[in-house]
């Protein structure tokens, strides 16, 4: 059985404004109730400040140490992360074209038919809380014995209504589909250019890695929209990687969680992206592990990102479509109250479980077995 002594870790977030400091915080806290389960006791480093958008902190146990990368975008995010009603209605309005009048989103709907629920929703939800206020606020109003007031107040509720419902639909994370959707159509169409230059950091961050002889295995994990920026990163990185030797053995290993890539693979103007999709599915060299839950309602769940899009993946090469079943993972009333919190469900892949089992993020990020030896232990 291979042994790590060194492994490099990059960790791709999704779509979270939230930044490095919250997830070393989640891995912290996360692996010390997994130690527990595993026997995997991770002495976790403070987090430090790298160059170029990245941040590290060191993962040690009693054989491996790990440097853990977190490779920042949410600056991005940030920028467009719709807060106010006029940024939302413009998300609203991309999606109703991207997605709705374009036909594509029938597309989405036969590759997941969760989608058709979680694409739909933001929209109903904004429409009938427009409604609903306009009508709530219209009755309201009409009660009042002053004709001349009757506008004003009406315009009033309506406006404090609204309001509510915006808090509400933060609360539910409604929005923040919104705008996932909205912020995938405008990469797929070009419309956001500080994307590019992310990803050829992240790609030279990750050639480095895999350049260093030192590290005995290298680990590209990315998480829901992160998914979607590992795709073209180490598409590059392994361009620039000239010694075969570097990549043998399944050295380079790939992990997925929880991947929406065909919220952009599936748009027409994407051809780039597909085309570093139909690379990584053509090398056999690199171990790629992807796993989606049917029970998380924000991914597409055992669908194969390259094939699906319409590529073709070499033989014995590209994803290895698995599921972390989760419902093995824990006790089952722990389960039942996961299972009724959705957004939970979807982060559900970085976070301790009940249970030893085949899917372990711990092991898989600081355990001293290799990443391939791990899964035939488990076959």
């Amino acid at each position: 059985m291979a042994r790590i002594k060194q492994r490099r870790v990059f960790y791709l977030h999704g779509f979270d404004p939230r930044g490095a400091g919250h997830y070393h915080r989640l891995y912290q806290s996360q692996s010390a109730l997994q130690a527990s389960t595993n026997g995997l006791h991770i002495e976790v480093s403070g987090r430090q400040r790298g160059r170029d958008h990245a941040h590290h902190w060191q993962l040690n146990t009693e054989h491996t140490r790990t440097r853990y990368s977190y490779l920042g975008w949410d600056d991005i995010v940030r920028r467009h992360w719709a807060r106010g009603w006029l940024e939302i209605l413009s998300d609203l309005v991309c999606f109703i074209q991207a997605y709705l009048l374009s036909g594509r989103f029938i597309a989405f709907a036969k590759a997941s038919p969760k989608q058709l629920m979680a694409g739909t929703y933001p929209a109903l939800y904004l429409l009938l809380s427009l409604l609903l206020s306009l009508w709530l606020a219209t009755g309201l109003a009409g009660q009042l014995p002053w004709q001349g007031a009757q506008l004003p107040a009406g315009l009033v509720l309506t406006a404090a209504l609204m309001h509510t419902s915006k808090y509400l639909g933060n609360k539910l994370a409604v929005f923040w589909l919104l705008r996932i959707y909205a912020f995938s159509a405008r990469w797929a169409r070009g419309r956001i250019p500080e994307l590019t230059p992310r990803i050829n950091t992240f790609a030279r961050h990750m050639a480095e890695a895999i350049n260093d002889e030192a590290n005995d295995e290298v680990v590209i994990i990315a998480h829901s929209v992160g998914t979607m920026m590992v795709i073209p990163a180490l598409a590059q990185a392994l361009q620039q990687i000239q010694d075969p030797a570097k990549l043998a053995n399944q050295r380079v290993v790939l992990i997925t969680l929880g991947h929406c890539i065909p919220l952009v693979s599936f748009h027409h103007a994407a051809g780039d992206f597909r085309a570093a999709l139909r690379q990584l599915g053509q090398h056999k060299q690199l171990l790629w592990l992807d796993y989606t839950a049917p029970t998380d309602g924000a991914c597409f769940p055992l669908l194969n990102p390259v094939t699906s899009c319409g590529q073709i993946c070499a033989p014995d090469a590209g994803p290895r479509m698995l599921s972390p079943r989760f419902f093995t993972l824990y006790h089952p009333t722990h389960y039942k109250k996961l299972r009724r919190a959705w957004y939970t469900m979807h982060f559900l892949y970085l976070m301790a479980t009940d249970k030893p089992g085949p899917y372990d993020f711990f092991a898989f990020t600081a355990g001293p077995d290799a990443i391939a030896c791990q899964l035939k232990e488990h076959t």
